[in-house]
């Protein structure tokens, strides 16, 4: 990172905007030097601030930042221009601080009102970082590549950081260590194996607590060698085997259990045989008994099934007599069906004909309409071919409009751009201005000046050739003389009548300086006024050929005639284009017209084709709806002369029928129609008399084959007593359920006890991996933690750190061994001289060269402190850098400690850091030590004042 600009505005001590140009410093060493309290540091403060929003001691935050100078309406922030690997970068950042609203309230005062801190980034190309106030934070650190910490670590040194890190304890370091080099990960480590091996420990408990249920869960019988076995077992296996004597003597007690069963079902088995047999033997007894029963009560019945028989045998009869009956009513019935067939007929023939008339009608009616219909057709297409046509003239008159349009816009954005450029011009005018009036001011003070030099040479003259006459004016011949020792004094100084004294000549003399100072001032005013005039001018020049074109000049007739003539020739363009847009929208409304009145043409086509189709469906179905009428008449005609040839065969059919029912009731038992009619029973009746005849024969039927089949298996045998065989069965069921319930309570606790081995098993496992997981973590944790009895107590993250110190130590002594012309270096405690209380890894001795003892950092003199401190610093930057990814910062402040130093250490420390600056990298320096100011040319000067403090450069 290469700083370039620095602007701050009420900011610090800084009332109002105060900008430094880091570019006049250079490569190299430069000093910012002035009173104390002046604001030496607030410098870099500001630009720790605009980076990380602190400061570079980190003591102050951007809110204890408001200059107490300040006026209420000047705004505080700072603006940092800064370049980093080529792209140039810059950011703005303010704080949050009180100002007094702008707004007055009722009572006509101005309240307080907060004004919020905000940060603004601008990348390379102009942009501005598009993300809120954390993630344009982590953005600057991603750019800069190092935090807060290790930036002011390695860039901004503040007052007292370095020798923080010289003195402090091993504990101390490793703190500061931590949050440079994010050593956390190794401490969170460490806590991690602490934890695990604590929670390894908890879930060992844990086992034993299970191991305890699991064997307040086992059942074991009362057995004293058991209950001794499983009491005295103290290890696992002990158990094990103790868990498994128990679980086989549960199977012996379940196994004679079963056994007791199997004796008593085969018992049971036979019991049951018997029993069996003679119950059904019984049963059947008294089975005979009752179809024996049944037999007689359907003999009971008998007669009144024969009454139903005699019914259902004379509706036979009279069933097939009615049937004549029937075939004579039914021909009748078609005789009159017949007739009214051939009435309907007739009927349909009459309506058929008046419907042939109409359609014959509708027809002709359909066929006019229809040529009507294409005639306006033919028309229509005409009027949209003629209108398609004209539209098509104008198709382009759109893409015209839009075109003038956008000429129009570009004409007044360029007439609007010479109207600023025109506005700006009184602004070189007062630059100029300014300029010639910071020109008429120099020349008087370098007039002034040019007086108080002459003026003070002619007083510093007179007053020396003064002193030549005082001192001729006791010369004696032979004497000698004073100044030059000669005897001789052929020509002595005359003494003139008056004489300045030593303070006239002084005063000349400081009239003369502050001459000087004034004329350099203005010097200085001057060339600012004319840096910034000829910036307008060349500000304008650019945008005065970028709106005008070559032709734009300052020379010859100036650049207003230019503007007129140019405004002119713009205002005739813009009245073009207006008036060319005018006649494309003239065309664009005329077209608009047409496509409106061709569309309504082209859907007045489309209804005039509809209706002529409509039209034609029309006469078509009318020529289809008289050819089916046609065919319909023709085949109803038939219909009626084929109904009426089958009347004639009904009514010759009827009278046959007629005759033939006549005979059947003749020879028949019933007299009249009247009777045999009466003596038909219904289709259901007839149905269920019918069912309940066969259902009465088939029980007659099966109860006599019951009784003959059950005599004849039952011939010689008695029935059977069976009390005594089911008090024996009771018996024989209740001994068999004791037996079960033994089995079952033996086979339950089996079960329980399995499941407790199995549990046990898998909970001894699972221990025994975890005593060995655990020995490792506790291993391991001791280690990280640095509490391996007999060892240095030094942990994971302090032996990581460890290695960045002896790399920073090697760095620092590099530069040290100048600094101190080769007296004494650093070194880090060896691993064999650490003790083993407290924290230990980074401490830090001295090696003196001279003597080759070591001795504690802390018995370092002042200077000697500076000194190895700066030098730490440095070596800090170079490994941070190269942790960081080897990044090169190209800047380094260094804030105070040059005090401390004689003349010769304090040389060979700028020397170090003339070196370390080289060719390429820019290295600041705070003090206010005389002798830098003496030794370093670039200084940045600090002027307090009772209203702010101020800065300027000095070369």
């Amino acid at each position: 990172m290469i700083p370039q600009r620095l602007v701050m505005s009420a900011f610090g001590s800084y009332a109002g905007r105060e900008e430094i140009d880091f570019s006049q410093a250079g490569p190299g060493i430069f000093l910012v030097t002035g009173d104390t309290g002046a604001g030496k540091t607030t410098i870099f403060d500001a630009i720790t601030y605009a980076l990380y929003d602190q400061t570079s001691g980190g003591r102050r935050d951007g809110r204890m930042m408001r200059s107490q100078y300040a006026a209420e309406d000047t705004p505080t922030f700072v603006e940092f221009f800064f370049q980093y690997k080529g792209q140039d970068y810059r950011i703005m950042r303010s704080p949050e601080y009180e100002r007094a609203s702008k707004r007055r309230g009722k009572d006509g005062e101005r309240k307080r009102t907060l004004e919020r801190s905000a940060v603004t980034l601008f990348l390379p190309d102009g942009t501005e970082y598009p993300g809120k106030k954390a993630e344009t934070n982590r953005k600057i650190v991603e750019i800069i590549g190092l935090d807060a910490g290790q930036f002011t670590q390695t860039v901004m040194i503040a007052q007292g950081e370095f020798l923080k890190l010289l003195s402090a304890r091993s504990d101390e370091r490793k703190e500061i260590f931590s949050r440079i080099f994010q050593t956390d990960l190794y401490a969170r480590m460490q806590q991690r194996l602490r934890e695990e091996a604590g929670a390894l420990g908890g879930q060992m408990k844990d086992m034993e607590r299970q191991e305890d249920q699991e064997m307040a869960r086992l059942f074991c019988p009362e057995e004293e060698s058991l209950l001794g076995r499983l009491e005295s077992a103290a290890l696992p296996e002990e158990r094990l085997e103790a868990v498994r004597l128990i679980l086989q003597y549960g199977k012996s007690r379940e196994e004679a259990a079963k056994r007791q069963i199997g004796e008593l079902d085969k018992e049971l088995e036979k019991v049951n045989r018997d029993l069996a047999v003679a119950q059904e033997l019984n049963k059947r007894f008294d089975y005979l008994e009752e179809a024996r029963k049944g037999r007689a009560a359907l003999l009971e019945n008998a007669s009144a099934v024969e009454e139903r028989q005699r019914r259902l045998e004379r509706s036979r009869e009279a069933r097939l007599v009615c049937e004549t009956f029937k075939k004579r009513e039914e021909a009748g019935r078609q005789k009159a069906l017949l007739e009214k067939e051939i009435r309907e007929t007739a009927e349909k023939i009459r309506q058929a004909g008046q419907q042939k008339k109409e359609l014959v009608k509708s027809q002709e009616t359909a066929l006019l309409e229809e040529q009507r219909c294409r005639k306006e057709y033919q028309v229509l297409t005409g009027q949209i071919t003629q209108v398609t046509d004209q539209a098509a003239r104008l198709a382009g008159s759109r893409a015209a409009l839009q075109k003038w349009e956008s000429q129009e816009e570009a004409a007044k954005d360029r007439k609007k751009s010479l109207e600023e450029l025109r506005k700006r011009l009184p602004l070189l005018r007062k630059e100029e201005t300014k300029r010639d009036i910071c020109a008429q001011a120099f020349e008087k003070s370098r007039r002034d000046y040019q007086q108080a030099a002459d003026a003070y040479l002619a007083c510093n003259d007179a007053f020396l050739q003064a002193q030549a006459g005082i001192l001729a004016k006791d010369l004696r011949e032979g004497a000698p003389c004073p100044v030059c020792g000669s005897f001789n004094h052929p020509a002595p100084a005359p003494l003139p009548d008056r004489a300045p004294d030593q303070a006239e000549v002084k005063a000349a003399r400081k009239r003369r300086d502050e001459a000087e100072k004034e004329k350099d001032r203005r010097q200085q005013l001057l060339l600012e006024a004319g840096q910034r005039c000829a910036a307008c001018l060349q500000g304008l020049l650019t945008e005065g050929k970028n709106v005008v074109g070559e032709a734009f000049s300052f020379e010859r007739e100036g650049p207003e005639p230019i503007l007129d003539r140019e405004e002119t020739i713009r205002e005739r363009e813009l009245q073009e284009c207006r008036r060319k847009k005018e006649e494309a929208r003239e065309q664009v409304r005329q077209w608009e017209e047409l496509e409106k009145k061709r569309q309504s043409l082209t859907e007045e086509q489309a209804a005039c084709y509809a209706r002529q189709e409509e039209q034609q469906k029309k006469a078509a179905l009318s020529g289809d709806r008289l050819r089916l009428l046609d065919q319909a008449v023709s085949q109803a005609e038939g219909e009626k002369k084929a109904r009426q040839a089958q009347k004639e065969q009904a009514e010759a059919q009827e009278e046959a029928l007629a005759l033939e029912a006549q005979k059947a009731l003749a020879v028949s038992s019933f007299e009249t129609e009247d009777q045999c009619r009466g003596s038909l029973l219904a289709e259901e009746e007839k149905e269920e008399l019918e069912k309940s005849q066969e259902a009465y024969r088939q029980k007659c039927i099966e109860a006599d084959a019951r009784v003959k089949t059950l005599e004849e298996q039952l011939e010689g045998k008695q029935p059977v007593e069976t009390q005594g065989l089911t008090e024996q069965k009771a018996g024989l069921d209740e001994r068999r359920q004791a037996a079960e319930q033994e089995q079952r309570r033996w086979y339950s606790k089996n079960e329980n006890n399995k499941d407790v081995r199995e549990h046990l098993k898998k909970i001894y496992e699972k221990n025994r991996k975890l005593k060995e997981r655990c020995a490792r973590l506790r291993l391991l944790d001791q280690t990280a933690g640095g509490s391996l009895p007999g060892r240095p107590k030094i942990d994971f993250e302090s032996y990581v750190q460890r290695r960045y110190f002896q790399q920073i130590i090697t760095f620092a002594n590099r530069r040290l061994e100048a600094m101190t012309g080769g007296n004494f270096i650093l070194r880090c405690r060896s691993m064999e001289q650490l003790g083993n209380r407290g924290s230990v890894g980074l401490d830090l001795d001295v090696y003196s060269l001279d003597t080759g003892k070591i001795r504690d950092v802390r018995t370092l003199s002042g200077g000697e402190s500076f000194m190895a401190a700066l030098a730490m610093a440095l070596g800090m930057a170079d490994v941070i850098s190269r942790s960081a990814g080897g990044i090169q910062m190209k800047a380094m402040f260094v804030d105070e400690g040059f005090g401390s130093l004689d003349d010769y250490s304090r040389e060979q420390a700028i020397g170090v850091l003339s070196e370390l600056a080289g060719s390429d990298r820019m290295i600041g320096i705070i003090s206010h030590v005389t002798e830098l100011k003496e030794s370093i040319d670039r200084q940045l000067v600090v002027t307090k004042t009772k209203k702010g403090s101020h800065v300027r450069w000095k070369h």
